[in-house]
C-alpha cells in the first residue's frame, strides 16, 4: 500500500510540474468545484470495520489528482491519494475530507463524519468532596463514559487489598469511606462492550492503627546483650509522637523514651515492652513484646515422688529453668565425700533407697549455653521415726545414763519420760542431743540419783509422719562385763565343739577307706586310730571332771550358764578346784523389756586335757 502511494505521489508531483509549466503558458480560470465525499456503506459501521471513501469534483480542465486527509482532535493528517480510499474506522478516527486538483488549482471537500458504533471508552470516576475526609465520612461517587450508543449500565466496586466487593449500580453512588475501604472503580457497559474505570482512592485521615514493634537483631538473644526496638504504626496524617514503656512481672509500667526507636542495653527475660503512637486524631498501643532471651540452666532442683514410702521405689525428677530447654540431664550420687556418676535422663528411678545410709543425689542440667547443678538431696523419703533396736541404760554409782537413737524424715524429735511424766533438762536430769547424719538424732539422758529402784525410762520419738516409743532397761556396768564374758566363753565353746565334730568325721572317713588298703599299709593307720581313741578317752574324762563341780551347770544345779574360769582366774568363793565362778550380785532389770542384746549361745565349758 505504501509503495502504491509513493508511486501516486510521484505521479502527482510530475503532473503538478507539467501543470505548472502549462499554466505559465495558458490563461486558466476554471478551478475544481463541487468536490464531495461519498461513503460505502452509507450507514453506521462497527468500530474496526472497513469503509470505502470516494472523492468526486466538477472540474474543467479535468481533475488531475486527488489527496485524502483525516482530522483527529484538531490535527490534520494525510492518509492517501486517488479518487478512492479504503480504510478501517475507529472511534477516534471518523472525520475525513479530500482535495481535488486540476491545471487551474485545488478544491477541498467538506469534512465527512463516518458514523461508528463502539463500546464504552474513557471511563472515569469523580468524588465529592474531593479533598481528604475523616474516617467514616459519606462521599458521592460519579461515573462518566464515552460510547456509541451512550453507556447506560454502570456498576460500582470497592477494593480492599486483594478483595473486590460489589457495592451497587447507577451512574452515581453514595457510600461511607474508612481507612480500610477507600478505593473504588466503576464498570460501564453497552451493546458493544464493557470497560472499567481507573481506580480512584479517597484520601482518608485516621488515628494510628496496627501499631507494632520490630526487633533488631531479630531472633533469640543471649541474656545481657543489647537490642534496638522500632515502633511501626499506620496513620494519616503520619504519627507525630512515640512513647516507650516497659512492664515487669508485677505489671508496673515505666516510661522509657519518646523516639521511634529505643535501644535496650541489657536484655533479660522478665521485662515486656510496648510503644504508643499518636497523631492529631488519636493514639494506638502496640501489643506487649516479650523478647526471646536465652540463658543457661538455672534454679536446678530435684523433686522426689512418692515422698512417703520408704520401702517402695522412688522417682527423682530434675527440673531446671533454661532457654532453650535443657538438652542433657546427668545424675550423680555422693557418699562420704566420694562422687559417682549414676545415669542420664530427666528422671531417675531408684528402688528401695536406704535413707539411713547417708547417700545423696544431685543432677546437672545442660543446654548449649552452659550447665547448672542442683543441691544434693537424700531422696527426701518421708517415714515415721525408727528407734534403734539396742537402746540401753547404764548405772554407774549414783548416775544412770540412757541413750536412744532415732531415725526419721522429717527429722525426729526425742522426748524422755519417767512414770509417764516428761523429763526436762535440769541439774538432776541432763539431756544431750547430737545429730546422726541428716535424718538421725541421738539423745542421751543422764539421771543423778542414789536409789537402786527407779522408774523405767521411756524414749519417745515423733515427727509429722508418726511416732515410736521404747522402754529401756537399766543395767549396771558389772552386769555388762559379765554379759561380755559369757559371750566370749560361748564363742570359745562353740569353736571347740566344731573341732571335735570335725575330728570324728575325719576319723570315720579314714576308717572307711582303710578296708581298701593292703595289709602292709595298715600298720600306720592302726597306730593313728589308737591315738585318736586315747584322745577321745581323755576328752570324756575331762567332761566327767567338770560335771562333778556345781559351778559347771550353775550354783543351784538348775542349768545356769557356766563361765570359763580361765577368763577370770580363781575367785574367793570358788571351791578348791578353782573352776566355779560366782559373779557379783546384780539386781533384776526394773522393766519388762529386753535390755541391750548380748550373745545368746549356751556356754557350757569343756577342756581337753592331754
Amino acid at each position: 500500500m505504501k509503495g502504491a502511494e509513493s508511486l501516486i505521489f510521484l505521479g502527482w508531483l510530475l503532473t503538478d510540474t507539467l501543470w505548472q509549466a502549462g499554466v505559465e503558458g495558458t490563461n486558466c480560470t476554471n478551478l475544481p468545484r463541487n468536490t464531495s465525499v461519498s461513503v460505502i456503506p452509507s450507514g453506521e459501521v462497527l468500530e474496526g470495520s472497513s469503509v470505502i471513501l470516494t472523492c468526486s469534483s466538477d472540474a474543467n480542465p479535468p481533475v488531475t489528482s486527488y489527496r485524502w486527509y483525516s482530522v483527529r482532535a484538531g490535527d490534520t493528517t494525510s492518509t492517501g491519494y486517488g479518487p478512492v480510499l479504503r480504510t478501517k474506522i475507529w472511534a477516534d478516527n471518523t472525520h475525513f475530507y479530500c482535495e481535488a486538483k486540476n491545471m487551474c488549482g485545488t478544491h477541498n471537500s467538506t469534512i465527512t463524519k463516518v458514523p461508528v458504533l463502539y463500546g464504552p471508552k474513557t471511563m472515569s470516576v469523580s468524588v465529592t468532596p474531593s479533598g481528604p475526609v475523616f474516617h467514616g465520612t459519606m462521599v458521592n461517587l460519579a461515573c462518566s463514559s464515552n460510547g456509541n450508543p451512550p453507556v447506560s449500565n454502570f456498576t460500582w466496586y470497592s477494593v480492599k487489598g486483594d478483595q473486590v466487593v460489589r457495592l451497587g449500580v447507577g451512574k452515581r453512588l453514595e457510600t461511607s469511606v474508612s481507612a480500610e475501604v477507600h478505593q473504588f472503580y466503576c464498570e460501564g457497559r453497552n451493546d458493544h462492550g464493557r470497560q472499567n474505570s481507573t481506580l480512584i482512592e479517597v484520601v482518608i485521615q485516621y488515628p494510628p492503627r496496627s501499631t507494632s514493634v520490630s526487633v533488631n537483631p531479630y531472633g533469640p538473644l543471649l541474656k545481657g546483650n543489647s537490642v534496638t526496638l522500632t515502633c511501626i504504626s499506620d496513620a494519616n496524617p503520619p504519627v507525630t509522637s512515640y512513647n516507650w514503656y516497659s512492664v515487669d512481672k508485677s505489671e508496673t509500667r515505666s516510661v522509657l523514651g519518646s523516639e521511634q526507636k529505643y535501644t535496650v542495653a541489657n536484655v533479660n527475660g522478665n521485662t515486656q515492652y510496648f510503644c504508643v503512637a499518636k497523631n492529631q486524631h488519636g493514639s494506638n498501643n502496640s501489643t506487649k513484646l516479650q523478647l526471646d532471651i536465652q540463658y543457661p540452666p538455672r534454679n536446678t532442683s530435684v523433686s522426689v515422688s512418692p515422698s512417703d514410702s520408704e520401702d517402695s521405689s522412688v522417682t527423682l525428677t530434675c527440673s531446671s529453668d533454661a532457654n532453650p530447654p535443657v538438652t542433657s540431664y546427668r545424675w550423680y550420687s555422693v557418699r562420704g565425700g566420694t562422687e559417682d556418676y549414676v545415669a542420664s535422663g530427666q528422671k531417675l528411678i531408684q528402688a528401695t533407697i536406704n535413707v539411713i545410709d547417708g547417700r545423696e543425689y544431685y543432677c546437672k542440667a545442660q543446654n548449649h549455653h552452659g550447665e547448672d547443678q542442683s543441691a544434693s538431696t537424700n531422696a527426701s523419703i518421708e517415714f515415721a521415726p525408727q528407734i534403734s533396736s539396742s537402746p540401753h541404760c547404764l548405772r554407774s554409782g549414783s548416775q544412770v545414763s540412757c541413750t536412744c537413737d532415732s531415725h526419721a524424715n522429717p527429722a525426729p524429735l526425742v522426748q524422755w519420760r519417767l512414770s509417764g511424766r516428761r523429763v526436762n533438762h535440769s541439774t538432776a536430769t541432763a539431756i544431750r542431743e547430737e545429730p546422726l547424719g541428716r535424718i538421725g538424732l541421738r539423745s542421751t539422758l543422764t539421771i543423778r540419783q542414789s536409789q537402786e529402784d527407779m522408774p523405767t525410762p521411756l524414749c519417745l520419738s515423733s515427727n509429722s509422719k508418726g511416732s515410736a516409743s521404747l522402754q529401756l532397761c537399766v543395767t549396771s556396768t558389772s552386769y555388762q562385763m559379765l554379759s561380755l564374758l559369757v559371750g566370749a566363753v560361748a564363742g570359745a565353746a562353740g569353736m571347740l565343739l566344731l573341732c571335735v565334730i570335725t575330728c570324728v568325721i575325719v576319723r570315720r572317713l579314714h576308717a572307711k577307706t582303710t578296708w581298701d588298703l593292703k595289709p602292709e599299709d595298715k600298720t600306720e593307720l592302726m597306730l593313728t586310730d589308737w591315738t585318736l581313741c586315747q584322745e577321745k578317752d581323755s576328752l570324756y574324762a575331762s567332761k566327767t571332771t567338770l560335771t562333778r563341780h556345781p559351778g559347771a551347770n550353775g550354783a543351784n544345779g538348775k542349768g545356769t550358764r557356766g563361765v570359763n574360769p580361765d577368763l577370770h582366774g580363781p575367785q574367793p568363793t570358788d571351791p578348791p578346784g578353782g573352776l566355779h565362778y560366782k559373779p557379783p550380785p546384780i539386781g533384776p532389770p526394773n522393766c519388762d523389756h529386753v535390755p541391750l542384746q548380748h550373745s545368746s549361745l549356751d556356754t557350757t565349758t569343756t577342756r581337753i586335757e592331754e
